[in-house]
């Protein structure tokens, strides 16, 4: 049987010059690019970017990681691409490119999933610009269940 679930596209925080409105330069230097802050318990269900300029490169072509960061801010136990490893090749503008690999992944509040150009467009023809998404399925629990989570005085 199939349930109904309550999805929720996290927001993305930048951390970055955002080029432009076109999004993410898969041309410039490689790092973090953005942050999505987890405020809720979820799981992923989906992440993923859509193509505002074609992604290519004569020598090399984009790659978009999405790492969990089990602590906010501290880089101590952050994955590698375990949320989602998008080789985005020559994909088209207006594609959208995805992966459900890591779908059903949990996620708590105090954890985050960066989002990472791990390898940049390089060579001739240099090109590639995206917006990152992340979907998830809202999982109700109680504020007492979730550690990290501390109300003020």
């Amino acid at each position: 049987m199939l349930r109904s679930a309550e999805l929720i596209a996290l927001p993305l925080h930048l951390s970055i010059d955002y080029d432009d409105a076109a999004g993410i330069d898969c041309d410039q230097a490689t790092g973090d690019m953005g942050v999505f802050i987890v405020p809720f318990k979820c799981i992923v269900v989906r992440a993923g970017v859509v193509v505002t300029e074609t992604c290519a490169g004569l020598t090399t072509t984009p790659v978009i990681k999405f790492d969990k960061r089990p602590t906010a801010g501290s880089d101590g136990s952050r994955g590698d691409g375990d949320v989602a490893n998008l080789v985005l090749s020559t994909t088209a503008q207006g594609k959208v490119m995805y992966d459900e690999v890591y779908k059903g992944t949990a996620l708590t509040p105090g954890e985050e999933v960066v989002v990472e150009l791990a390898v940049a467009a390089v060579g001739v023809g240099k090109t590639g610009h995206v917006h990152p998404f992340l979907l998830v399925e809202y999982l109700p629990e109680t504020k007492a269940n979730l550690t990290d989570m501390t109300e003020t005085a």
